[in-house]
């Protein structure tokens, strides 16, 4: 299994690559260490997309404000299978402190 750890915000630099393309990966689970109001990360079923594209994802995750008791998420889990992935994958976040495990296909 590997993993990804994304240290603050990526999206200046349109995510970080999980894989390359046309490379079929499994993601397990995103963690957030550092969650925090409104932080968005989004992950995409391509290994290139660009900052804020609305088609290729995969999954959303955005977390609570203040306003909606703060019960951040800290952990996203796609359970013993993963979440396969067809065209590598990306992860873009405006959040600090996430780790990505996933593996490749082989």
């Amino acid at each position: 299994m590997k993993y990804t750890y994304i240290a603050s915000s990526n999206t200046a630099t349109n995510g970080t690559a999980l894989g390359v393309d046309d490379q079929d990966i499994n993601v397990y689970k995103i963690i957030f260490g550092l969650p925090a109001d409104g932080n968005v990360a989004t992950l995409y079923d391509i290994s290139n997309p660009v900052n804020a594209a609305t088609t290729n994802i995969a999954c959303k995750v955005t977390q609570p404000t203040a306003a909606a008791g703060k019960d951040w998420v800290r952990m996203v889990d796609f359970g013993p299978e993963g979440m396969r992935l067809g065209e590598g994958g990306n992860l873009i976040t405006d959040a600090s402190q996430v780790t990505v495990l996933w593996d490749a296909n082989a």
